[in-house]
């Protein structure tokens, strides 16, 4: 079983925290683990940030905050050379998870050229420069119109998938962090979406992060998104968007069984 998006940032880049999250790897039957870190905390990226952080003044601080304690990418690569001289009874890849906004296509392709990875996962986190995720900025469904807000997500994620940058994209029902499901039949995109990710050769998650981080009852993909990616036969990886060693892994099994089940 694979663990497809896993985080190092809350550890320090040494031996002894990898190993804590190939403890757990073990103990759950996960056989190998793509390893990444959000660019957000690396120097280098800082022109990807530009619109969320004028966004409003909570996005600003929280992104000063990141900015004031990130590292240079260096560090990363040089970990990462490190722990591949290593033999580890799990199989582990290395990348990073980059903010996508149509935006900064050129910025990133930039980095792409610039350093190798072993895969690079693009992710919506910013609509319209509004960072729609976060703890400490929740909001209510009713507030918004739902149809649009979903519109404008959908439409990002296909421009993502288009620009032919990442390897695959990162779990793609975020929206509805706060339990704002979508609210009519999306089939359609899902489709241009599958589509779309065959022939770019990505993949897709199947992500347990909105249920281990935000509570949310429903695990990964909805139905009707989960069915579309079969039947194109996009690749669908499990993945935990683990923070910590001891959400490694959690609820692989069960998304698998909800894959195999389409």
């Amino acid at each position: 079983m694979i663990d497809a998006h896993v985080h190092l940032e809350k550890g320090d880049y040494s031996v002894e925290w990898i190993e804590q999250f190939i403890e757990y790897a073990v103990k759950r039957n996960i056989d190998e683990i793509f390893f990444l870190e959000h660019t957000h905390i690396f120097k280098e990226f800082r022109n990807l940030y530009n619109e969320m952080s004028a966004y409003n003044e909570y996005q600003k601080n929280w992104y000063q905050k990141k900015w004031e304690q990130a590292r240079p990418l260096k560090d990363y690569i040089d970990y990462i050379e490190r722990l591949k001289k290593i033999d580890f009874p799990v199989h582990l890849k290395f990348g990073l998870e980059v903010c996508y906004s149509p935006e900064h296509e050129i910025d990133i392709a930039q980095m792409k050229q610039m350093y190798s990875f072993d895969f690079l996962v693009g992710s919506i986190h910013f609509i319209d420069g509004w960072a729609f995720s976060h703890l400490k900025q929740q909001w209510d469904k009713n507030d918004y119109d739902m149809d649009e807000l979903y519109e404008k997500y959908y439409a990002l994620m296909l421009s993502l998938i288009n620009s032919r940058l990442f390897s695959g994209l990162a779990h793609p029902q975020s929206l509805q962090c706060y339990g704002a499901y979508p609210q009519k039949d999306y089939r359609h995109i899902y489709l241009q979406l599958a589509r779309a990710l065959y022939s770019n050769d990505m993949y897709i998650e199947e992500s347990s992060g909105l249920t281990i981080n935000y509570g949310d009852k429903q695990l990964g993909m909805n139905a009707d998104m989960l069915e579309c990616m079969v039947k194109y036969n996009v690749p669908i990886l499990t993945a935990s968007d683990a923070h910590s060693p001891q959400n490694l892994g959690l609820y692989i099994k069960e998304m698998n069984s909800l894959i195999q089940s389409v």
